[in-house]
């Protein structure tokens, strides 16, 4: 018997980065805040619900920088 769940409840996960790609791999991967805000607001007019964040250097290389995540965040929050 299959359930079926409330539209409402779907959820759809959406990660525009990663952690290894750069642009030299795909060039369509997002490295600046602008870039990476940018798709995430496209995605959530597709239906997202939910965000996995990575932010990037100037060097296209992983960051735990606070500051870049904040800026991120921020952006999103905007709309």
């Amino acid at each position: 018997m299959t359930i079926l769940q409330p539209a409402d409840s779907f959820v759809l996960n959406f990660a525009p980065t990663g952690m290894v790609p750069k642009r030299a791999d795909n060039p369509h991967v997002p490295i600046s805040v602008q870039e990476i805000s940018d798709q995430v607001l496209e995605a959530v007019e597709l239906g997202i619900t939910v965000v996995h964040l990575h932010a990037r250097d100037a060097e296209e290389k992983p960051s735990h920088n606070i500051d870049l995540y904040a800026e991120i965040i921020g952006q999103i929050r905007r709309f």
